[in-house]
């Protein structure tokens, strides 16, 4: 969508600047389609429990009716490989438009690299690189402390080794209350936390790769910050830890 919306621009320049009449000139909107990578290795807060998942689809012009369904949108006979240091894994197309490790062959360990290599029908490539961060461990709140409500939350984590930056996260589990922030310590002041009232809570922090932030801190701009070469998209690399937590009236 980057080049769709590059094209329209440099369209509009030319008119504005060729045109001698008011007289208004109807961009091309054509391009060609681009193929859409999202892929996330996770380890979460359970020992040995860990997701790999890599999502392909393609672009679609702005003339073009999207599909609504993601399995329509699929690009589903492309070759997926990850690559570690030392075991190369196919990832295989299973639903909708998502390419997983159906064996669990690939392990994620901290520290490691990843690499990704995706070859579609007509030979173009598509690759990519992370490296997998260890998992935080949050110090405060601890699991089932009781803090005070319309105060604000200080978080605190031991820092996780391979972690570029940091999200931190509160879930309110009944009306709703959320906020999150990103963070490149080992601590975070949550003022906005003077809104939230007495009630049991969900604190979540995260230890992201450099290609995971960069994605997720540029989804609104008009140039996201890509780090994977043939397509749009992110390979990344994401571990969390989790607890619950009670504010109280004080």
């Amino acid at each position: 969508m980057v080049k769709c919306f590059c094209n329209i621009l440099i369209l509009l320049m030319i008119a504005a600047c060729l045109s001698c009449n008011d007289e208004a000139m109807a961009p091309d909107l054509d391009y060609d389609s681009e193929v859409v990578v999202f892929g996330l290795f996770l380890i979460t807060e359970k020992e040995n429990v860990q997701q790999k998942a890599i999502r392909l689809e393609r672009s679609y012009k702005v003339t073009e009716k999207v599909p609504p369904s993601q399995k329509d949108r699929a690009i589903k006979d492309a070759l997926v490989f990850v690559e570690s240091k030392d075991k190369r894994v196919q990832f295989e197309y299973l639903f909708d438009n998502v390419y997983l490790d159906n064996a669990d062959e690939l392990q994620l360990l901290p520290g490691e690299l990843y690499k990704l290599d995706i070859t579609l029908t007509n030979g173009h490539k598509i690759t990519a690189e992370c490296i997998m961060p260890d998992r935080p461990k949050i110090l405060s709140p601890a699991a089932g402390q009781s803090v005070a409500a319309y105060q604000p939350l200080t978080v605190t984590w031991e820092k996780a080794r391979f972690a570029h930056r940091y999200e931190i996260a509160i879930d309110e589990n009944f009306d709703g209350f959320q906020v999150s922030m990103f963070s490149a310590s080992d601590q975070e002041d949550l003022y906005s936390f003077l809104f939230a009232g007495p009630d049991r809570y969900t604190v979540t922090v995260a230890s992201l790769d450099q290609n995971y932030y960069d994605y997720l801190r540029s989804r609104s701009d008009r140039e996201p910050i890509s780090h994977i070469n043939g397509a749009l998209g992110v390979f990344g690399a994401m571990a969390y830890d989790r607890e619950r937590f009670i504010a109280m009236a004080l």
